[in-house]
């Protein structure tokens, strides 16, 4: 009789460890799940799209200096050359039609995601970025009216401190995101 109450009770005590070990497992792959899922939404709803876009108009501004002002890595600073009005006309349409409506779609994504940000407080460069941006909209209904006096938004762009966070953001939320697939798959 005495067995069977040890054969019981050490049943029971797998089943009791065993449930327990299987509880805490499953509670670690939710937690694991969940910050896969709230990583996959920082890429795929903010990072990703900012990413993309700046980068994107980062290079086709170098682009267009190369062709106006080769060797520069600006169009507008101290000892370079003014841009006559061609090139200035040709600034104003680049600006208008590429480089706008591109800050225009990441200034919406900033808007729209920002509980998304890895940051406890939103960072510096994406505030300088939106003044600009919001700077760039009211140039360019002044040169909608003929006014041509002024040729830059009133806020200076964060410029590399700008892709250098979300370009750092975005990898580090791909490598996060790396691991924690590595570690639900290998279950």
């Amino acid at each position: 009789m005495v067995d069977a109450w040890i054969a019981a009770v050490a049943v029971l005590g797998a089943a009791v460890i065993a449930g327990t070990l299987s509880y805490v497992s499953a509670q670690r792959l939710r937690r694991q799940q969940a910050s896969l899922d709230w990583i996959n939404a920082q890429l795929a709803e903010l990072y990703g799209p900012l990413n993309a876009v700046l980068q994107a108009n980062k290079i086709a501004h170098q682009r267009l200096v190369d062709v106006l002002r080769p060797g520069s890595t600006t169009l507008f600073g101290d000892g370079i050359p003014p841009l006559d009005d061609e090139e200035l006309e040709r600034w104003r349409m680049w600006v208008i039609h590429s480089a706008h409506p591109r800050a225009t779609r990441a200034y919406k994504v900033i808007c729209a995601k920002a509980h998304l940000l890895i940051d406890d407080d939103m960072p510096e460069c994406l505030l300088e970025f939106c003044a600009h941006k919001a700077g760039y909209d009211v140039l360019i209904q002044r040169w909608q009216q003929g006014d041509y006096r002024e040729h830059l938004s009133l806020v200076r762009h964060p410029g590399d401190a700008l892709y250098d966070y979300v370009a750092t953001a975005f990898a580090d939320l791909k490598r996060q995101q790396g691991e924690l697939l590595r570690l639900t798959h290998a279950r």
